[in-house]
């Protein structure tokens, strides 16, 4: 999309103004420009100034040489390609518009935005959301921000940036879609402390329509809930911002909008479609009201109620009658000459029927724009053929499959046909080559058009009975051989992938992350499993000498079992351990005096830490190390047992593993069986009690199909749980305690078919680990056989064949496409153990 077809051109442009003495640094997403002997705050005032991708050249050749000439740090989009990207609202909503960010000398703040204003009158380009805007003719923006990382850890283990303020005082930083300011400082524009706000029913649009609340918020355009002060009636308000989302010059949100209207008008009537009722402009955005059809799209209902069941007995929430009621809505529209052709779980809207909305993309007299739901469009919407009718009976098929799962399509790789194979694939996995009603009718809607047009008609007259539909194609079955190959070419891969790390530019979250969770330190610890392969050996000595770098910067990590330097320090003594020699480590480091004791769980708190020193102390007997894990256990066994701290079917975080008691039990029973303590012991039973106690009621209400998906993880749920309790019943001497994790590894079977996460903190991995726990444990097949089961459902939810499948985006951050928590350490670390044994990679903290 560059004006000049290289996709170097906007690297050309800078470097013809720069002087020698600027540093210009090139990533995949910025161009950094640093004049020579520029050093900048930690945080401060920074300007963004946005653009629609169109006018991006001319903004290029415009501000380049103003700002070189200002002396300011900047970095810009690398490319117009980049730059599209990032204003299609999808990607990354909070960075639509900002083309430029400069950090100018914060004692000229507000000089160098109003001549950057002044300099760009008239330039057009998205409104940034979370910054305020310096003048109203003009696209440049202002917020309060870090302009160095500093990163630290939330309650979850994630990386966030926290600014401090002069007294103390911390901001979390990262942008939205709304402005905000730390409390300290004072708006350099328009001098006040903080911005003024709304509350929702103060808002009044085109002088009628009171906002009540809002639906959705996204870059795009919000969705509200409003009262009309003229009928007193309730409607649904959609807004789109101009120049967000653009396909072509001209179309964007709000031609989106347009062809909505006209949709609408043409199906005004039609029972399950809502009707139109004003259209107004605000400024540059435009805003469609229509009547309000229901309070939750399907995809919240799911989310809230779990799958709909079908077959006799299962009452109004059926999906026997979601699938005729959206059958006859599209028929309806068919015969007018519409096709939808963007029917996904967020169209459809559950009331009183079941209704579908949202027609920006929808067809009709040969007019469409171009769109699509990724994983819900057929391969010829995908390709851009023109539209048919049948299109729409193939995301028909999709979103009654989702409904009765949960599961969205794979949408993983370029193969525009995958998410129905796997979709075929999945139905015959879990219902068979004869899938009975309505489960059949699936099938045929997403098969050849006759069986798809047929299957509309059936569902349409309230005809559910089967048909002889196509055989489905083959589902994978993972054995051992074919998870040793799977394994293999998974270490490769991650191999592959790990340059990513290694090699990240120094100001990215990669280059600063040496945690277990998310970091080089988890990475390394599964890699040591697999060192019998040179290529790991050179592999494994470049991430322990990453890690062992990013430990020595100078802002240290807390300690931390999983986001901290505890976890770290323990990947690189298992890497001594192993033989690989390193040159600056001083070995693990204790917490210092000052280290906040406050927090209690396995993540980053007393639980963690406590086990990590643990694991020092039977490596190097040190006595500090078992003061260490002693101090923390009493802080530990003092805190009384939180409430739980969820809803029936819901995950309780507070007696997870990650933040709750199954992670402080887990420290006891590991300092009880230690050292044989009877106060540690003590506390390690009361504890249980507590937890079993609340196990038990989490098995019985995740036996509801409604149930969550995150009640069967590891970091909040039975799979976590189940782990605590079979270490329980060795130290306690409790076969019960067995017997409970058992119950909740049932349970995790029995939805086996709803796990969509695959990673070992909230998904398919961690679940996976605790089926083998149990498999070795008692020596039993039936957990094997599960956990394989599992390992196919795995390859189901991947891109590419069985022996080699990839289960995430090659674009997605390290974080979550490699991490041990969420990524393809995780994942691997499952597939090792089913193919060859051993223990999880942290098993030597238990």
């Amino acid at each position: 999309m560059d004006e000049t077809g290289s996709p170097d051109w906007v690297e050309q442009v800078v470097r013809q103004y720069v002087s020698a003495d600027h540093t210009v640094t090139s990533g995949p997403v910025w161009l950094v420009v640093r004049p020579g002997g520029a050093v900048l705050p930690d945080h401060g005032w920074k300007l963004h100034v946005s653009s629609r991708t169109s006018n991006f050249p001319a903004l290029v050749e415009k501000l380049v040489p103003f700002l070189v000439a200002e002396g300011c740090v900047f970095k810009l989009a690398r490319s117009q390609q980049v730059l599209h990207e990032l204003n299609d609202g999808q990607s990354a909503a909070e960075s639509v518009g900002k083309a430029f960010t400069v950090y100018p000398d914060q004692r000229l703040v507000r000089e160098v935005g109003t001549r950057l204003a002044q300099a760009l009158r008239g330039h057009q380009g998205p409104r940034v959301l979370s910054d305020r805007r310096v003048s109203a003719d003009a696209p440049v923006y202002y917020r309060y921000g870090s302009f160095v990382a500093r990163r630290t850890t939330d309650a979850r283990g994630q990386q966030i940036t926290r600014l401090q303020g002069p007294a103390g005082e911390e901001f979390d930083e990262p942008a939205g879609l709304s402005y905000r300011q730390p409390s300290w400082v004072e708006d350099p524009f328009v001098g006040a402390r903080t911005g003024p706000g709304h509350s929702p029913g103060e808002v009044l649009l085109s002088g009628r329509y009171r906002v009540v609340v809002g639906i959705r918020e996204a870059a795009q355009g919000n969705v509200y809930r409003a009262i009309d002060e003229q009928t007193d009636r309730q409607v649904v308000i959609k807004q789109a911002r101009a120049f967000v989302a653009e396909h072509g010059d001209g179309n964007d949100g709000r031609m989106r909008l347009r062809n909505e209207r006209r949709i609408l008008q043409v199906l005004d009537g039609v029972a399950g479609v809502p009707r139109f009722l004003d259209h107004f402009r605000y400024g540059d955005d435009e805003f469609l009201v229509t009547t309000d059809c229901g309070p939750r799209t399907l995809a919240e209902d799911v989310r809230q109620n779990g799958p709909y069941p079908t077959g006799p007995g299962t009452g109004a929430r059926s999906l026997d009658r979601l699938a005729g009621e959206l059958a006859r809505v599209l028929t309806s529209m068919h015969e007018r000459g519409v096709m939808m052709r963007d029917l996904s779980p967020n169209n459809v809207v559950i009331g009183d029927g079941a209704s579908i909305i949202d027609f920006g993309l929808a067809s009709y007299d040969g007019v469409h724009l171009p769109g699509r739901t990724p994983g819900y469009a057929p391969a010829r919407q995908v390709r851009g053929e023109p539209p048919r009718d049948v299109d729409d009976l193939h995301t028909l098929g999709m979103t009654l499959l989702y409904a009765a799962t949960g599961l969205h399509p794979v949408t993983l790789g370029d193969d525009p046909e995958l998410p129905r194979t796997r979709a075929l694939q999945t139905i015959s996995r879990y219902h068979g080559q004869a899938p009975s009603e309505t489960m059949s009718a699936i099938v045929d809607l997403l098969g050849d058009e006759e069986h798809a047009r047929a299957a509309l008609r059936r569902l349409a007259s309230g005809d559910h009975r089967r048909a002889a539909s196509p055989p489905s194609p083959s589902t994978p079955v993972v054995t051992a051989e074919l998870a040793a190959e799977v394994m293999d070419n998974l270490v490769g891969d991650l191999l592959d992938l790990l340059d990513n790390v290694l090699e990240a530019a120094a100001n990215t979250k990669a280059a600063n992350d040496a945690s277990v969770y998310s970091g080089s330190a988890g990475i390394g610890l599964e890699l040591l499993h697999h060192r019998d392969r040179p290529a790991v050996q050179r592999k494994v000595r470049e991430l322990a000498a990453f890690t062992e770098r990013v430990t020595a910067a100078p802002l240290r990590t807390q300690p931390g079992l999983f986001t901290g330097v505890t976890g770290t320090d323990l990947f690189l003594q298992e890497a001594v351990n192993c033989g690989i020699s390193l040159t600056d480590w001083p070995g693990r480091s204790l917490p210092p005096p000052e280290w906040n004791y406050e927090t209690f769980d396995l993540i980053d708190g007393n639980a963690g830490v406590g086990l990590g020193h643990l694991y020092f102390y039977r490596a190097n007997g040190d006595p500090a190390d078992l003061e260490v894990a002693r101090h923390c256990a009493r802080m530990v066994a003092a805190e009384q047992p939180l409430s739980p701290s969820t809803t029936p079917g819901k995950a309780d975080v507070t007696a997870g593993r990650a933040h709750g008691l199954a992670g402080v039990a887990e420290l006891l029973l590991s300092l009880a069986e230690e050292t044989g303590e009877s106060w540690a012991l003590e506390a390690a039973a009361d504890c249980v009690r507590h937890l079993s106690k609340r196990t038990r009621t989490l098995v019985l209400e995740a036996k509801d199909p409604a149930a969550e998906p995150m009640t069967m993880s590891w970091c909040r749920g039975l799979s976590g749980i189940g782990q605590t309790l079979l270490h329980a019943s060795k130290v306690l001497d409790d076969a019960s305690l067995a017997d409970l994790a058992r119950q909740g590894a049932d349970v995790c079977i029995a939805h086996m078919p709803r796990l969509s996460t695959l990673g070992q903190c909230c998904g398919v991995a961690g679940v996976g680990n605790h089926l083998l726990d149990l498999a070795v444990l008692e020596q039993s097949e039936r957990y094997l056989e599960a956990a394989h089961d599992l390992a196919t459902h795995l390859l189901l939810r991947s891109a590419g064949p069985p022996a080699h499948p990839s289960f995430f985006a090659p674009d997605d951050p390290p974080a979550r496409s490699l991490s041990w928590a969420q990524g393809l350490t995780g994942v691997l670390t499952f597939v090792r153990r089913l193919a060859r044994g051993g223990p999880d990679c942290l098993a030597i903290v238990r």
